[in-house]
């Protein structure tokens, strides 16, 4: 079986811009139809690490909003907080709601200028969250959070890039990491405990880990100790005691090669949570860097822009997105400039290795393939390219 994949490119028109053709998209996928009065709709996007300059830009997420509203839907933008405690330098992280949505009015989105509220779906802590189960390999439950239960339909607006942990950041990326809690996100980048050495700890006299945990699993004796029956793994306390220099507390990384599955897990039990037959799919292939936007920074691109995917299918719309960007010729000044199209640019921008044979690994078809394994949908796809015929000159022999 395959699943069909709309797409519109990058060529636009006075008569026909890259708004005019996120709204052919939004119909095509029938979501003008779906939406009836009254519904409840998320639209959930990523408002970006400030530093980066390659988020997607408000305007997107506005038109989504209006289109919305105009079918008779009630929408909300909405994101989740990070792992980490203040790790976003001058203005903030994106741990808690005042840190991510301070930063995210610096990137041009409030309620003002997407023309719904703004919602962390997670809550102020990334807490706020339901169990979800999953029979997958490396998780059983997944934290979703909690703003999803009250949804009628879900638009996941994505900006599609690279990731280094998953090698193409896509719908299943948006999901699986963008829609789940602390822990959710833990799971797929720690590995273990949270542990502390307590020959290093401060103790009574620094305290700092105590104020920063969500969860209040912290308490102070001579020496910080974690009670991991409450730890969701957030990463705080590491945060705050590796910034002023103690590093009392740790945590392992996983592997970068085994995180993207685990997201891909995680997004099991977001569609899972609520439904599948809820959910609709958009991929902007724009501003596509090798970095995903949770970076500090604003990576040189690798390839021109290419347009726009939607799809019913979380799977197949970011196989379609991926191939497209294999296909592109690269940009000569990137870090990809002398590959061949038709080759994975995300592996060889992020040169992550297989551990025992040293070769560069795929991590997108990893990633891909797993999903596939968890039936989250088909890398198997029919393109069917949309477009607006120009309207005809005046003076012709037609007129």
């Amino acid at each position: 079986m395959t699943s069909k994949v709309y797409f519109t490119d990058r060529q636009t028109r006075t008569d026909y811009n890259m708004i005019d053709k996120l709204e052919h998209v939004f119909n095509e996928l029938g979501l003008n139809k779906a939406i009836k009065q009254g519904d409840k709709i998320m639209v959930k996007t990523h408002f970006g690490q400030w530093g980066n300059t390659n988020y997607l830009r408000p305007a997107y997420a506005r038109k989504i909003v209006d289109l919305v509203r105009a079918a008779g839907g009630i929408p909300f933008v909405a994101e989740t907080t990070g792992l980490g405690y203040g790790d976003g330098g001058a203005y903030g992280g994106r741990t808690t709601v005042p840190e991510y949505l301070g930063m995210a009015a610096l990137h041009g989105y409030t309620e003002a200028t997407v023309g719904a509220p703004l919602l962390m779906a997670d809550g102020y802590w990334g807490t706020d969250v339901f169990k979800v189960p999953v029979d997958g390999e490396f998780i059983d439950s997944v934290d979703v959070a909690m703003a999803l239960l009250d949804c009628d339909h879900v638009i996941v607006l994505t900006h599609a890039k690279g990731h280094g942990l998953g090698g193409i950041g896509g719908t299943l990326k948006n999901l699986g990491i963008g829609l789940v809690g602390k822990r959710g996100k833990a799971a797929m980048h720690f590995v273990g405990d949270v542990k502390i050495n307590a020959d290093k700890c401060l103790g009574p006299a620094c305290s700092k880990c105590l104020k920063v945990c969500p969860t209040r699993c912290i308490t102070m004796h001579d020496k910080a100790v974690i009670d991991q029956s409450k730890c969701i793994a957030c990463h705080h306390c590491v945060s705050v005691c590796e910034r002023i220099g103690v590093k009392a507390v740790t945590h392992t990384w996983r592997p970068n090669h085994t995180q993207g599955p685990i997201f891909v897990e995680n997004a099991v039990g977001v569609i899972n949570s609520i439904g599948a037959d809820k959910f609709y799919y958009i991929n902007l292939a724009i501003d596509i860097s090798d970095k995903c936007d949770c970076w500090n920074l604003g990576a040189p691109l690798l390839v021109h822009d290419i347009g726009i995917f939607g799809s019913r299918d979380p799977v197949a719309i970011d196989e379609a997105t991926l191939q497209a960007i294999k296909d592109a010729p690269p940009n000569p000044d990137s870090v990809v400039g002398d590959i061949e199209c038709g080759v994975c640019k995300f592996a060889t921008a992020h040169a992550c290795k297989d551990p025992e044979s040293g070769d560069i690994l795929d991590l997108a078809d990893i990633q891909l393939s797993h999903a596939e394994k968890m039936k989250l949908g088909t890398r198997k796809y029919e393109l069917v390219t949309i477009t607006k015929e120009p309207p005809k000159k005046r003076g012709t022999s037609e007129d």
